[in-house]
């Protein structure tokens, strides 16, 4: 048997292989299908991944996150930082619900605003309508040149 090529196909040496030991060649040159290994990297990518959401979770499985090391507790903020933040926001903070009342809107007013949009909707389907009919006009003839 000869030695198989470092560089070039697969098949070149499943080729040879048959030659020297088989009096016929099958169809395919592969005589045997390689099962494809089950790598246990996407298994851990998707467990890390678990783990680091359930940390944000709270409850039991950011205790379990924070055993593991994979979340942490918000600290004290610094003293300096404490003094510079204002005391009156002009913000909303997060987590925070909003407790003003919102001035409700007269039903006068949806009204109008339905009159409104129902014009706009007429005056749409006229401007399409209109469009329509200009473009179903025919072609021009193709102009006819004089013969001397």
């Amino acid at each position: 048997m000869q030695p198989a090529p470092h560089f070039g196909p697969i098949k070149d040496v499943a080729d040879i292989d048959y030659k020297e030991n088989s009096s016929t060649k099958p169809d395919h040159l592969m005589p045997f299908h390689q099962p494809t290994r089950m790598s246990f990297l996407p298994l851990l990518i998707v467990v890390a991944g678990a783990m680091s959401a359930a940390g944000c979770a709270g409850g039991a499985g950011k205790v379990v996150a924070e055993a593991a090391g994979m979340a942490t507790t918000p600290q004290e903020a610094k003293p300096f930082v404490q003094e510079s933040r204002p005391i009156e926001t002009d913000y909303v903070p997060v987590g925070s619900t909003i407790t003003r009342a919102a001035p409700r809107r007269p039903v006068a007013d949806f009204k109008t605003m339905e009159a409104e949009l129902e014009a706009q909707r007429i005056s749409n389907e006229a401007a399409g309508n209109q469009a329509r009919a200009l473009g179903a006009t025919p072609p021009p003839k193709p102009a006819v040149l004089p013969t001397n």
